[in-house]
């Protein structure tokens, strides 16, 4: 495969993985802890004292701020490929945040889970990927 064609392919994998944050973190932020049970098909009444729900509305708004960040990243591959790793290495770390809550609160769900997998197995492999195709970027 050309890099031109690897590109775009890697460009259309983040796109995909970037609707998660896009839905889940725009959701979180406007619909508050209501609309993100809702999202997962779970009970919306969800007791929270006003502070932690505002602080989730805003830890919802930095989830969806990664959106146009990886964009800017992909805009200059080589360029910004520190900050790519940066970004998508703090997702494999929140991958072992979501692995505690799963062993310190019990089993989240589906999608969590799928989540977590993503976050552990897939942002190694997205970050190698990554490595090679700046790699073939740059001769």
């Amino acid at each position: 495969m050309s890099p031109r064609v690897e590109f775009r392919v890697f460009c259309l994998a983040i796109g995909l993985l970037l609707v998660i944050p896009l839905v889940a973190g725009l959701t979180g932020a406007f619909a508050g802890p209501a609309g993100m049970a809702r999202l997962f098909g779970e009970d919306d009444r969800v007791e929270m004292s006003p502070v932690v729900r505002n602080n989730f509305r805003a830890i919802c708004f930095m989830f969806f701020a990664w959106v146009p960040l990886l964009l800017w990243e992909l805009a200059d591959l080589p360029a910004r490929a520190g900050a790519f790793r940066v970004a998508i290495g703090c997702a494999f770390l929140a991958g072992f945040a979501r692995l505690t809550g799963y062993l310190v609160d019990g089993y989240p769900g589906v999608a969590p889970v799928v989540f977590m997998g993503l976050e552990l197995a897939g942002m190694p492999l997205l970050l190698l990927w990554h490595t090679r195709l700046v790699g073939r970027c740059r001769k």
